[in-house]
């Protein structure tokens, strides 16, 4: 019966009879801003992959090498951003986020942000102090002010709020889509947990042939 109903609704929709108001869903699922992300680019960029990790965690840790290999494979074509989402279990990695945006300000995000994932399960701030030095900070003292006054834990609290608005409940989440430099909004959809390398190369292919 459903199938004669079925062929009767397409015979009257192509007669004319009958109008469809229907529309395709919005292509775009979220629309995140990239605000205070750290970015990884060279310019005029128009895809991005934004990520929203947590140091203590370690499928985060584990999909980094993945992450690297995209930077390198899309260099110049898709911009990567980073963004704090620390999750409440783990008890260091508020603290190790704001120590990478510490470590930011002497222009060295890039090795403290390494340093961390290799080292997520050894995150107190003693150790936190020890990787700035490995990171190649030339002001410590600086540093080691800025981490204990938490400097930037409105920051950190910030991305956490982001994430949660996008829909992103565990790390690591990506969003990955069209980038609009204007409005500073990544606007696609998201990808969860550490997949495959094709998983993303299949997102963001999409989003380079949207150009």
């Amino acid at each position: 019966v459903s199938s004669q109903l079925d062929v009767l609704y397409q015979n009257a929709i192509s007669r004319g009879l009958i109008v469809s108001h229907l529309q395709k869903p919005n292509e775009f699922l979220v629309h995140v801003p990239v605000e205070t992300a750290y970015l990884w680019e060279k310019k005029g960029e128009s895809v991005m992959v934004l990520e929203f990790s947590d140091y203590q965690c370690p499928f985060c840790s584990r999909i980094q090498p993945t992450i690297s290999e995209l930077r390198t494979i899309y260099e110049g074509r898709v911009a990567f951003g980073y963004r704090h989402s620390p999750l409440a279990f783990h008890r260091e990695a508020d603290e190790a986020a704001i120590a990478v945006e510490c470590a930011r300000d002497q222009g060295k995000f890039k090795p403290y942000h390494d340093i961390l994932f290799k080292n997520y399960q050894t995150l107190q701030i003693k150790e936190l102090n020890a990787y700035a030095r490995e990171a190649g900070l030339t002001n410590l003292k600086r540093f080691n002010a800025c981490l204990t006054e938490e400097k930037y834990r409105s920051r950190v609290e910030n991305d956490q709020k982001a994430a949660n608005e996008a829909g992103i409940k565990g790390t690591p989440g990506f969003v990955i889509g069209k980038y609009d430099r204007a409005t500073g909004v990544v606007a696609g959809e998201i990808i969860s947990g550490a997949q495959p390398r094709s998983v993303f190369i299949e997102v963001i292919d999409k989003y380079l042939e949207k150009k």
